[in-house]
């Protein structure tokens, strides 16, 4: 009987936006990190990076794309289906999921490469806050501290 018409303020607006936002950046954060990781691995640079907490942000993004998409259906009153509710319940649970799996798999993926192509892991390049972590890995230990392979051959042959 009594159908309640639901107004659209900016404040609600300006709440979508901003979390739409954060997932957008979330999910470039891990793009950025995840990128700058592989192209490491594939060209075998001299000191690779693996930044393990960027990892977490894949399973951050997805969720809060979600939480966006619904706050959206409830701006524009549209009726969500049973269907789509029950895809949705779905992502929810992977993008969770992700949350706690795929850093740690990512985690044991980079370290494995690393260790079948003989780097060392770089104590003083890496750093642990909370879950954040960014382990450095060098292909000898003279990486690790910052001096090139170059500079060692060319100081060691005098020139």
């Amino acid at each position: 009987m009594g159908e309640q018409i639901k107004t659209v303020t900016p404040a609600k607006c300006v709440t979508v936006i901003i979390f739409a936002l954060f997932a957008i950046c979330a999910l470039l954060a891990f793009g950025y990190y995840a990128y700058d990781v592989s192209i490491s691995l594939i060209s075998k640079k001299e000191v690779i990076e693996f930044n393990k907490g960027a990892m977490y942000m894949l399973g951050v993004g997805l969720g809060a794309g979600l939480l966006v998409i619904f706050m959206i259906h409830e701006l524009t009153g549209k009726k969500i289906s049973d269907s789509y509710n029950k895809k949705a319940t779905k992502i929810a649970f992977i993008s969770i999921g992700l949350i706690f799996v795929f850093p740690q798999l990512a985690d044991y993926i980079v370290n494995s490469k690393v260790r079948s192509m003989d780097y060392v892991f770089c104590e003083e390049k890496s750093y642990r806050w909370l879950h954040a972590q960014n382990k450095a890995y060098g292909v000898n230990v003279d990486a690790c501290n910052g001096i090139k392979v170059n500079e060692i051959t060319k100081s060691s042959s005098g020139r």
